[in-house]
């Protein structure tokens, strides 16, 4: 028993540390683990099951229901129930029927009996079971429309996943990204300060022989002490972005993570697609617009149900069963008796104090509101398709803008460097220099970053953001 809890223990060990180990993170792999560990995928996945549930909810108002029962009741009290003597008027004769001396012994026999007499009409226990069966044949179009509203239903909180998921998949690549963008901004500040730090030393060298001024040597000082705290900053917002990406992830807060990847300029092929297309399609593909659709068909079939109220409704029902009574509980099969009796019965609504009608106003409400709300919704979508291809024509310009400002950036930091280590320029060019090569690397980085967001929002506003490309 020890050995066992022991492994256990050891087992448990293993897990929690295999679980706490750092785990280096793919945007694939990331995508997965989002899809499945995230809290409110897993919500919509349940209300997908519930919804396909009520389908078959829904078809128990038109099926059969086969109920059985047995019921076993004893009288301590049993009621009598005081009737007219109908044995006196049958005895009674008719005058001059019978001779005079049987007529009058029948006339006496039957004056002495009582005019009422009490009876009660069970016995003190009573056993009775069977089944009865209840078949709805007509409910004025309710059983159809609430069927079709549960499909309406289902189909709703399908589309409402895919958008999740859709949603989610956007999410996690920002989160994904802004941890490539911080660990490439880490590297453009560590980059920055390595280039202050061997200007420093050149500005110490030429102070030492005589050919640089302290205030040159301060200058270069300041400039490695300012960007310290830039490097700093920048690692701590890189960690900060792993948190942020581990949070959506639903990861435990001390799994520790990290990213695999790089930003990198790739050609879309969605850069062809004209303003009009791309509306188009996000009219044609989002799984809002269906799942409004889907809402629309259940505030349609809700008038149905409402309008259902005033029809007249048509039932079927059978009972079977088998009844015995006794004055003592020792029930033999020749103490019951069977019965087996069906009915159809039909309940034609007259007044239910204007309910019915309120009810079809409300549901038509409801449609018109539906209708609304899907010029509202359409008007909306066209919005972020449009701004997301501005954004995309933007930060596709932005990157090549920052690519050739680099290789400025780059020559002009060169050149700056020469012409100091020669006497030819100041401190001042050095440094401005540096500062303008850091702010295009900056940029660069921002651009890629801004451009590969752009092209998921490009699929995401269209409905066709199925995963990562």
């Amino acid at each position: 028993m020890k050995k066992a809890v022991f492994l256990l223990i050891i087992l448990n060990l293993g897990m929690s540390s295999a679980w706490s180990q750092d785990m280096v993170l793919t945007l694939e792999q990331s995508v997965q683990i989002a899809l499945e560990k995230n809290p409110e995928i897993r919500m919509s996945e349940k209300e997908v099951k519930k919804a396909s549930a009520g389908i078959w909810e829904a078809y128990t108002a038109i099926l059969p229901t086969v109920d059985a029962s047995v019921n076993l009741s004893q009288a301590w009290s049993i009621q009598e129930n005081t009737i007219p003597n109908f044995m006196k008027s049958m005895l009674t004769p008719e005058p001059g029927v019978l001779p005079p001396e049987v007529e009058a012994i029948f006339s006496e026999y039957t004056t002495a009996m009582p005019d009422y007499v009490k009876l009660s009409f069970a016995l003190k226990n009573t056993l009775m079971y069977g089944a009865t069966l209840n078949q709805p044949l007509f409910l004025g179009g309710a059983g159809i429309a609430g069927i079709q509203m549960a499909y309406s239903a289902r189909n709703s909180a399908k589309y409402d996943l895919e958008s999740r998921r859709q949603n989610m998949i956007y999410q996690t690549t920002n989160a994904f990204y802004s941890c490539l963008l911080a660990r490439e901004l880490v590297q453009v500040q560590e980059e920055a300060l390595k280039q202050a730090e061997a200007n420093m030393d050149i500005v110490h060298k030429k102070y030492e022989v005589g050919s640089a001024s302290g205030f040159e040597k301060m200058r270069a000082e300041v400039e490695v002490a300012n960007l310290k705290p830039e490097v700093i900053a920048a690692r701590n917002n890189y960690q900060a972005a792993l948190t942020g990406l581990r949070t959506i992830l639903g990861l435990p807060k001390d799994n520790k993570i990290d990213v695999e990847g790089s930003l990198s300029f790739e050609a879309d092929d969605m850069s062809s697609m004209t303003l009009e297309d791309l509306q188009a399609k996000a009219l044609s593909t989002r799984p809002e617009i269906f799942n409004l659709q889907a809402q629309k068909s259940m505030a349609d079939k809700n008038v149905c149900l409402a309008v259902s109220e005033f029809m007249p409704k048509l039932f079927f029902s059978a009972d079977y069963s088998y009844l015995a009574m006794k004055n003592d509980l020792v029930f033999s099969r020749h103490d019951f008796s069977k019965g087996f009796t069906g009915a159809l019965s039909l309940q034609i609504p007259l007044f239910h104090g204007f309910r019915s009608h309120k009810q079809v106003q409300r549901a038509k409400l409801d449609v018109k509101i539906v209708q609304d709300s899907e010029q509202l919704m359409r008007d909306g979508i066209a919005a972020e398709a449009e701004i997301a291809y501005n954004k995309f024509r933007e930060s596709r310009e932005k990157y090549q803008a920052s690519r050739e400002s680099i290789d400025l950036a780059e020559e002009a930091l060169r050149l700056a460097n020469l012409m100091y280590e020669e006497g030819a320029s100041t401190q001042l060019d050095v440094l401005g220099s540096q500062l303008a090569l850091t702010q295009a690397r900056l940029n660069h980085a921002s651009a890629l970053y801004e451009y590969q967001m752009s092209r998921y929002e490009l699929r995401r506003v269209t409905g066709t953001l199925h995963g990562v490309f």
